[in-house]
């Protein structure tokens, strides 16, 4: 999936200013990318004055249709690879990302929480640490877009549906897939759902 390397947002702008300008740089029309989404423009135009909360599927579609990863709507500048160097800089043997430090994405709406585990958007794989809140889920329609993901329950009863399949899991169960089978998650128990998942190529 392309990444936005030419758009930078400023850390102050909303979800919906930073659809917005994504678009403009594309030069497509409020009705084209509402036409690709499969959401009538007065919606989109709701989403992009902030005056309505798009579910986390109608969002995906929404990124997809940009060309950008979900986790991009919600970066700042800092996710965006810089200029080259005139000099080569020594890559890092390892890069840390502290608890307190962690970038997060909210999904409008549905209270799930994701904080950037990986350290960009620029990685091989990308890293969240998810919490789900009870009673809340992904909304009705599965999300799909490209790669293979796995997710780690740490804490709580989440009950996941991938194709015509659903499962129960429960703290220290694991799940893989490939992100290309309709897949969607709910916390079924009382307390928050905390799941790390990792999905690579990086498509969320």
């Amino acid at each position: 999936m392309n990444q936005a390397e030419n758009t930078i947002f400023e850390s102050t702008q909303t979800l919906g200013s930073r659809i917005r300008q994504r678009r403009r740089e594309l030069n497509l029309r409020l009705v084209e990318l509402a036409e690709m989404c499969n959401i009538s423009p007065s919606f989109l135009s709701q989403i992009e004055r902030d005056q309505a909360n798009p579910s986390i599927s109608t969002l995906h579609e929404i990124a997809i249709a940009l060309g950008v990863t979900v986790a991009s709507f919600f970066a700042g500048p800092d996710d965006i690879p810089p200029s080259p160097a005139p000099e080569v800089k020594k890559e890092p043997a390892a890069y840390v990302v502290r608890a307190n430090a962690r970038k997060t994405l909210m999904y409008p709406g549905s209270g799930i929480k994701n904080e950037l585990l990986s350290p960009d958007l620029n990685r091989a794989i990308q890293m969240m640490y998810v919490v789900i809140p009870p009673g809340a889920s992904t909304g009705p329609e599965p999300l799909v877009h490209e790669g293979e993901e796995c997710g780690l329950v740490l804490q709580g009863t989440v009950e996941i549906w991938v194709g015509d399949e659903h499962y129960i899991l429960g703290p220290g169960d694991a799940i893989y897939q490939k992100s290309t089978i309709p897949h969607r998650s709910k916390n079924i128990g009382e307390d928050d759902v905390i799941i790390v998942v990792a999905i690579t190529p990086p498509s969320f």
